[in-house]
């Protein structure tokens, strides 16, 4: 616990990291890779894999954005770069580390942003009781960036969860649950409108198992349905002891390499 204090103190993030806790969160998350790195390793591995081989089919070699790169324990950076003019790494938050690696290619470029473009409209809502965004508009990221290849990383079931504190109880009910539906929708939206190659990664479950048991199963995407994947597997991010002596938790992943198609054929026989 000092430790990760001590690191939070070091690394605090923008007024927008820490709107949404990006920069606890990326302090949580380096502390729990740590003590659980070798269950970890078979997702992050997986998840490398699937940006590279998105990465190859890409047309262009020009820009490649990452979305939701975090300390990028799951983006293959120097091979991103070794493969395109521009590499963009995008979040609301660039803990100390993924600073430091980006150092080291100048071809790199980090831009801290939040990636749903309604931290706004939310703190506008909680204010106020303004009513939220609905639909929820797509997000407006690249700045006329016409990326050859982008990948979301492990970010879509994370969009809606900083708004739930920073909306609290002043969003409620139907409308609460449309914005934070439509969150998630706009993202899988925009990603499909996109030019170039579109590789997606996220959890579609969060479970909590007992050996071979399912405790507890719930859905990581606002009920948002996605087509079927191109690959699935399973992150074992919390073996016990780690959450409790009494169950594991493991998150269900599915990954796409060519985003765009799946999505525009979703519902289609």
């Amino acid at each position: 616990m000092l430790r990760e204090l001590f690191t939070l103190w070091r690394d605090r993030g923008s007024r927008l990291a820490r709107w949404l806790g990006q920069d606890r969160e990326a302090v949580s998350i380096d502390a729990r890779h740590r003590r659980c790195a070798a269950a970890w390793e078979p997702h992050l591995a997986a998840t490398r894999a699937l940006i590279l081989d998105a990465a190859r089919t890409a047309a262009g070699r020009g820009t490649a954005v990452v979305l939701g790169s975090g300390a990028c324990l799951d983006v293959p950076v120097a091979d991103l770069a070794g493969q395109f003019r521009q590499v963009v790494l995008l979040d609301a938050h660039h803990p100390r580390a993924a600073r430091a690696l980006a150092s080291r290619f100048s071809n790199v470029r980090l831009v801290t942003a939040d990636a749903t473009g309604m931290v706004q409209a939310a703190r506008a809502a909680a204010k106020s009781r303004a009513p939220l965004p609905c639909p929820v508009p797509h997000p407006d990221l690249l700045g006329g960036l016409r990326p050859d290849l982008t990948a979301s990383v492990n970010l879509a079931s994370q969009l809606s969860i900083p708004f739930y504190k920073l909306l609290g109880r002043r969003a409620a009910g139907a409308a609460a649950e449309a914005f934070y539906q439509g969150l998630v929708t706009a993202h899988f939206d925009w990603l499909a409108s996109l030019p170039g190659r579109v590789c997606l990664c996220c959890d579609t479950a969060w479970e909590r198992t007992d050996g071979e048991c399912l405790i507890e199963s719930r859905d990581a995407l606002e009920g948002v349905a996605l087509p079927a994947p191109d690959r699935t597997w399973l992150w074992s991010i919390a073996p016990r002891p780690e959450e409790s002596l009494a169950y594991d938790r493991q998150n269900r992943v599915a990954g796409f390499l060519d985003f765009a198609a799946a999505w525009g054929t979703k519902g289609v026989d």
